[in-house]
């Protein structure tokens, strides 16, 4: 329950708390938002951002995060493969093709994220909340033979 909050709710609650009227929204907390599969969301508090900071939300979550869902995935083709029930096959089949989608859907965001976190970028709060989050947004990655993408890291406000 608290979960389905955190993933689905929480973020859009907090940016109307933190909205000022005729200017914006200027949420403390900030999503970092894979896209519209789920694949990976981690909020930070901007109070505690370091030029370390995307470094770590890669290294040690976002991995965590890919590790879980092929481990998912890998789970539910061994079920496909040796399940005899059809309603149990078909479900897992579901569950297969959403994992397939995040990882698709972390492949170009892993890109854009390794970019920013290679760059250490530090963030002076005195700029404020809108000019520090467009440091995040708009990162062109580039995959092979394919053309480049430009991807956000955090949701938008």
């Amino acid at each position: 329950m608290i979960r389905n909050y955190f993933l689905n709710d929480f973020y859009k609650d907090h940016c109307n708390t933190y909205s000022v009227t005729g200017s914006g929204k200027r949420p403390i907390y900030w999503l970092f938002d894979s896209g519209k599969q789920n694949g990976f969301k981690a909020l930070i508090y901007i109070h505690r951002y370091t030029p370390d900071t995307v470094g770590l939300i890669r290294s040690v979550y976002l991995h965590n995060a890919q590790a879980a869902i092929q481990n998912s995935l890998q789970n539910s083709e061994y079920i496909i493969s040796t399940t005899t029930s059809a309603t149990e096959r078909a479900r897992e089949i579901r569950k297969k093709d959403k994992y397939v989608k995040q990882l698709n859907e972390l492949r170009p965001y892993y890109q854009a994220l390794s970019h920013i976190a290679l760059q250490r970028i530090p963030m002076d709060l005195d700029d404020g909340v809108k000019k520090n989050y467009q440091l995040f947004q708009g990162v062109e990655v580039s995959t092979e033979g394919k053309k480049k993408q430009t991807i956000d890291l955090l949701a938008k406000i």
